[in-house]
């Protein structure tokens, strides 16, 4: 179903999970895991043939990632000077310089005192203690995934992990990721029940099927999860009515409606009062703000693009913004469109809408300026 009925989107306002600039950092596109619904190759998840990419030239992406924040954060307000660096892969704890790249950001950090930083990490905690323990003073925040076709060590070491980090004092949660076939399926239920019991912040995610995947039908889910689905988004949400079709024998739900990957409610039409978990998530030829909150580096091959799912660029096209190889252009660029505030707004060409759903977005562009002074600087 089209967004006929609304006109526009926005993360609800909560000052516990407020909207940030994230830097989405794929730092390696190695994994020890090879999930079925991960794809293999650019466009993948992971791609166990590439190689770890070198220290020198990590440590030169940070220094851009900053460089490139600082330019967006000048134009918001004071209380959404908030940058977040999440580190991810493939699997990013693996890659054999993780501490030290992970020791080097406080130091290139600081020359920007503007804005705050967490730092966050995407990982499969599928690795010793003992790593585990080395980068942790260096991360605010986990964001651990679990898979269901890890075998059954690898669950019994990853449960282990999460309560290191919760010895710890560590802030973390728990994506579940609701791996369709039934047993797979069960198995994240279990898992559910073992984060209830041991105190666990856990986060049920329906998988992300992309575009051209749609008709893949092994990864749709069944009658029975989507009414387990539907229950799941009526009861995080606020106000709201939920409206998946519960009468289809299976669905691709990521074509259909998605919550968003931070958990976070959103507002249609700014009726802040009413808040929803899951909306409907087509926005063709919506204007979106995706830029003005996300930044997605892949160190593997040095694309650079707006968010890691959309892939928007400024003319229109599926395509990077930029490239590692030559970070000056991009920020000459960006630095020249924010101080004449004549950034280009990216009008969405995407089908469907995954990462990225947050970022306020208008079917209209008048509507969409509108929206959008509220997150802009004091005059």
């Amino acid at each position: 179903m089209i967004n006929k009925a609304i006109e526009s989107v926005e993360a609800a306002i909560t000052p516990s999970n407020p909207l940030t600039f994230l830097l989405d950092w794929e730092l390696t596109m190695k994994c020890n895991l090879d999930c079925s619904y991960c794809g293999v190759g650019e466009n993948g998840g992971h791609d166990n043939s590439t190689q770890h990419p070198k220290l020198s030239d990590c440590l030169s992406s940070l220094d851009f990632m900053f460089e490139y924040a600082d330019l967006y954060t000048q134009n918001k307000r004071s209380t959404r000077k908030q940058v977040i660096l999440n580190v991810y892969g493939g699997e990013s704890l693996h890659h054999p310089d993780i501490v030290e790249i992970f020791a080097s950001i406080d130091d290139k950090k600081a020359k920007y005192t503007s804005w705050n930083l967490t730092v966050t990490c995407t990982t499969n905690a599928l690795v010793t203690a003992k790593k585990l323990l080395a980068v942790m003073p260096y991360i605010q925040q986990f964001t651990i995934s679990y898979h269901t076709e890890s075998n059954a060590k690898q669950q019994a070491q990853f449960k282990e992990n999460l309560l290191l980090l919760k010895q710890h004092n560590k802030e973390f949660k728990c994506l579940i990721l609701m791996n369709p076939p039934e047993h797979y399926f069960r198995n994240a239920i279990d898992m559910i029940e073992w984060c209830k019991l041991n105190g666990i912040n856990y986060l049920p995610k329906q998988l992300d099927i992309a575009e051209n995947e749609s008709k893949d039908k092994v990864k749709w889910h069944s009658k029975k999860q989507i009414i387990w689905f539907n229950k799941l988004y009526s009861d995080r949400s606020f106000n709201a009515n939920i409206n998946i079709d519960t009468s289809k024998k299976s669905a691709n739900l990521s074509q259909e409606g998605r919550a968003c990957c931070g958990g976070r409610q959103t507002c249609t039409d700014q009726d802040y009062k009413t808040r929803h978990f899951y909306i409907d998530n087509h926005f063709p030829d919506w204007y979106c703000s995706v830029n003005e909150y996300f930044l997605f580096v892949k160190q593997v091959n040095g694309k650079i693009y707006t968010n890691k799912d959309c892939k928007m660029n400024f003319d229109g096209q599926i395509a990077p913004i930029g490239n590692l190889n030559n970070t000056k252009a991009l920020l000459d660029y960006t630095r020249t469109n924010i101080t004449n505030n004549s950034m280009p707004i990216i009008q969405c060409k995407r089908k469907s809408c995954l990462c990225g759903l947050c970022a306020p977005k208008a079917q209209s562009i008048d509507t969409y300026r509108q929206i959008m002074l509220k997150y802009k600087h004091e005059k």
